[in-house]
């Protein structure tokens, strides 16, 4: 039974990491190309983007992006 649990934990934490590191290649490549066509689109990467990526992935990059441009 704690081995079937602790399997699990280690699986949620494999996908959240892959989420994290996936999110923050996103969101370069997507200020880079916001800035390559003339937007002035930016999100940094930080924790906090990093959290919101990886948690929400592809949505919340977009809700980061779309805040982001709202604000300025």
């Amino acid at each position: 039974m704690a081995g079937r649990i602790i399997g699990f934990i280690k699986k949620v934490i494999w996908v959240l990491c892959v989420q994290l590191m996936s999110g923050c290649l996103l969101i370069y490549i997507a200020d880079k190309l916001f800035a390559m066509y003339g937007y002035n689109i930016y999100v940094g990467i930080n924790p906090i983007t990093v959290g919101v990526s990886g948690v929400l992935g592809i949505p919340g990059i977009a809700a980061l992006f779309a805040i982001s441009n709202i604000l300025k």
